[in-house]
């Protein structure tokens, strides 16, 4: 191996080495909730679009740092805002879309039942077939 490749080596232990004992040394892991995200992963950590994580910050409901290409998020405003945007569900007739269709089905009338002809079966239209028969004789007049 070459000494250049020893040297990068080296410096690649010593920098885990730094990172662990960091690590190791915040047991609430503080730094890195305040850790910087960019706008791609806090849009993969929210479940959600990039644009919905710009829309975010553009109405101020999270904090941006960075130019536009380089822009990220902390994490901790990340939690928050993804908390802020929980959706409760409704239980039982209190939703008042419920509430409304039902009362739209309460106000509906039923269809007629069908009409059975002389042998007893009933057409789709609910007409007999009879009177089928006596109009059709009509029209053709």
């Amino acid at each position: 191996m070459s000494p250049a490749a020893l040297q990068a080596l080296a410096d690649a232990a010593e920098a885990l080495a730094r990172l662990a004992r960091e690590a190791a040394s915040d047991p609430d892991n503080k730094h890195q909730n305040d850790a910087l995200v960019p706008l791609a992963e806090a849009a993969r950590i929210a479940a959600t679009s990039v644009r919905v994580v710009r829309d975010a910050i553009r109405n101020r409901q999270l904090v941006a740092y960075g130019r536009m290409r380089d822009r990220a998020v902390r994490r901790t405003d990340l939690d928050t805002w993804i908390a802020s945007r929980e959706v409760k569900p409704s239980h039982g007739l209190d939703d008042a879309d419920i509430e409304r269709r039902i009362a739209r089905l309460a106000r509906t009338r039923p269809r007629p039942a069908p009409i059975p002809d002389r042998s007893g079966v009933a057409n789709q239209s609910g007409i007999a077939a009879a009177t089928v028969s006596r109009l059709t004789r009509r029209a053709g007049q």
